[in-house]
């Protein structure tokens, strides 16, 4: 029995798996993960029920209904079934059919809408024209910012008039809801919009991000009283805010982070003890000192649950005299923190940890490019220091030490975890810098290095241990969820790993059956297009009161405890360490902070993809060496070294002789018989000729070149 640790609120050295899961592709520190629920049922039950849930569309016309009900699939809409129903609509639904999965025939369940029941304000552009001769004036129209919306709503001279609309405006506007029963699909029905808000106009700076902010609904705006308990805040750390806690302030502490990062949430604390073990702090941020619960902070913090960062600014989830002031861990200042100490032994174990309020004083700042630096030189390669002293470049000595020890933990970390079978993907970011106008100026990938490896592999130790603690203790938490992927994803995505010439597995309840996919293609062309599949065959992760499994990361007891500062989940669980909430706040907190996890992640992508369009605008008609990223019916996708991602369509790749051959997942052409065929397939080179680029559509579409 491993001995009990200091504080009242440690344990038992948590149990921890020694062999500790990999990494993914996404970082416990933001939570950028894309992998939660897989539990499903048959929806052959409620064929004759009416069924609630919200209608995503599709611009040719299609879309899905996800139920509300728990463990419902999604129902196909076709076009025909889809009535007034627009993208974001809460609609009622029946099942016309039910999906054959005994037989295995592929048929999906499919619906009709008979109603909608809820509709929210949408985001579009304003666009002016001569009203006919009977009207005076001009009247105008909308194109809704969203794609999935295949409709352009009219606006009437009058309200023209009245906002004084000029083309190019981005406009928040309502659509009527059409009367229950009436399905007629068509324009006629709803074509005026009822415009409510000008948001800004293209051409003035951060419009085209604030439209996709707005029609996310993503709240930007902090509400006053919020705003006013945040200024009531001091600046700096009393001395009766010390009295009780830990005091570290004299400990070596620092944190590592990018460099334009100013939400400090984590600080670091390493040392090598003489026998061998090393005793690690995690010294996080407590937020929980100034947002209590049931403030207007509490309540804006619960609303927005996460902060979202977009390639042209942070909508934070606290003010920033939180977020970047009194809480952000900064050099050289007294900040409150909770710190998580354990000891581990050589081979990554942890046999005995500390959690407690602290006080720290962080005594250096690194970015990512210092540390890794410090990594890549040796002993006396001659380090940067701030002068030429020989104190200076003794302290310089000691830090580069310490970042070797570091690393060393950090590959025995990720040892055990390639051990217990976690997925380890890799793939590449996108690296976007913009101007001070919001223009793209240059995007490039950006990979994992040791130096973010380290904060990720200690971020997730002290995860795992602080989620064991709470399931030792039996309290109410919310634990970060993730299942494994379903049979008919397995099944999905076996067919194309065959189809790229692997052997395929089977099923996959244990992560280490996709890692070995993933280690035997890693050299191979198709190494990009697997670890893509594979992640997209994951479910998507999620906060429970109940399940602290994760699929992904092999670990029998999970949480977010370590970003306070940008995601509401990690707060609660800071406060259930003290301060025990009743169980059945827990659950909403749980959906609350997955739901608005999904909509931050897919403003990122939308954002993302808008400023991908805007950089490869100037550059139509230029070619480009690219590789091949997907293929489908309907084309091939290709991935140009800077991650922009854009469409050859069938109709290009026809006029060239390539003909599409789904059994093995590629186009072939042979010009002449018994001329040498050209495959393309995934990860295949190939040059393109950037041929399209529409910003309001945010496609890229290029031309094979001959």
């Amino acid at each position: 029995m491993p001995p009990r640790s200091k504080s009242s609120t440690a344990g038992k050295a948590p149990g921890v798996k020694d062999n500790r899961s990999g990494r993914m592709s996404f970082s416990s520190r933001t939570g950028k993960n894309t992998v939660g629920d897989n539990t499903k049922q048959s929806s052959t039950s409620f064929i004759a029920a009416e069924i609630t849930g919200k209608f995503t569309g599709n611009a040719r016309g299609f879309g899905f209904v996800s139920p509300k009900a728990a463990g419902l699939d999604d129902i196909f809409i076709p076009p025909h079934g889809v009535g007034q129903a627009l993208d974001g609509d809460i609609v009622t639904c029946v099942i016309t059919k039910v999906a054959d999965e005994e037989n295995g025939t592929g048929h999906r369940t499919t619906g009709k809408i008979i109603a909608v029941t809820e509709r929210n304000a949408l985001v579009g552009a304003f666009f002016a024209q001569n009203a006919p001769r009977e009207e005076q004036g001009i009247q105008g129209f909308i194109r809704p910012v969203e794609t999935k919306i295949p409709h352009i709503f009219s606006v009437p001279p009058k309200t023209v008039r009245r906002l004084g609309l000029v083309d190019g405006h981005r406009v928040l506007f309502l659509v009527d809801k059409p009367a229950k029963g009436n399905s007629t699909r068509g324009n006629a029905s709803y074509a005026t919009a009822n415009v409510t808000e000008i948001i800004g106009h293209i051409n003035d700076p951060g419009t085209d991000v604030l439209s996709l902010v707005v029609q996310a609904g993503v709240p930007y705006k902090f509400p006053q009283a919020a705003l006013d308990e945040a200024d009531a805040l001091p600046y700096e750390v009393s001395e009766e805010d010390c009295n009780g806690r830990l005091d570290l302030r004299d400990a070596t502490t620092f944190t590592i982070d990018g460099e334009d990062t100013k939400d400090i949430d984590d600080a670091i604390s390493f040392e090598e003890l003489p026998d061998g073990n090393i005793r690690l702090g995690v010294h996080i941020a407590d937020v929980s000192h100034y947002v209590k619960p049931g403030t207007a902070l509490d309540e804006a913090a619960f609303e927005r649950g996460t902060s979202i960062y977009l390639a042209d600014r942070v909508i934070p989830m606290l003010p920033h005299k939180l977020s970047s002031g009194i809480c952000s861990l900064l050099p050289n200042v007294d900040r409150l923190a909770i710190s998580c100490i354990m000891t581990v032994t050589p081979q990554g174990n942890v046999i005995d940890y500390e959690i407690a309020k602290s006080v720290i004083n962080s005594k250096r700042r690194f970015t990512y490019d210092e540390v890794q630096e410090m990594l890549e030189l040796s002993v006396g390669d001659g380090l940067a220091s701030p002068a030429n002293s020989e104190s200076c470049k003794a302290d310089e000595h000691n830090w580069h030490s310490l970042a070797q020890a570091m690393d060393a933990l950090r590959a025995t970390l990720r040892k055990n975890r390639d051990t217990a079978g976690a997925l380890d993907f890799n793939l590449p970011e996108s690296h976007i810098r913009v101007d001070e106008t919001g223009t793209p100026i240059s995007i490039s990938p950006r990979f994992r290095t040791h130096a973010t490896a380290i904060i990720e592999e200690f971020m997730i130790l002290t995860n795992e241990t602080i989620a064991v603690h709470a399931l030792e203790r039996e309290l109410p938490f919310v634990f970060r969820t993730h299942e494994p992927p379903g049979h008919d994803r397995v099944v999905k995505l076996a067919t194309l790993v065959k189809s790229l010439g692997f052997s395929a597995p089977q099923s996959a309840e244990q992560p280490s059956v996709l890692q070995r996919l993933l280690a035997k293609t890693q050299n191979s062309t198709a190494a990009q297009a697997i670890a893509t599949a594979v992640l997209h065959a994951l479910p998507q992760a999620r906060y429970t009161a109940t399940d602290p499994t994760h699929y992904g990361l092999a670990s029998d007891g999970y949480c977010h405890f370590t970003s306070p500062i940008r995601r509401y989940a990690d707060l609660q669980v800071h406060r259930q360490l003290f301060h025990r909430q009743t169980q059945t706040d827990i659950p909403a907190i749980c959906v609350q902070c997955s739901t608005t996890e999904r909509i931050a992640e897919h403003l990122e992508r939308e954002v993302e993809a808008l400023k991908k369009v805007q950089f490869m605008q100037s550059q139509e008609g230029q070619t480009f060496d690219g590789t091949v990223s997907g293929v489908t019916a309907w084309g091939v996708y290709v991935m140009l070294p800077n991650t922009v991602e854009g469409l050859i369509p069938w109709e290009n790749l026809a006029r060239h002789h390539f003909k599409f051959q789904k059994d093995t997942a590629t186009y072939i052409r042979a010009l002449k018989k018994g001329s040498r065929k050209t495959v393309l397939r995934h990860g295949a080179e190939v040059s393109v000729r950037l041929s399209q680029v529409n910003e309001d559509e945010m496609k890229i579409i290029f031309a094979i070149r001959p």
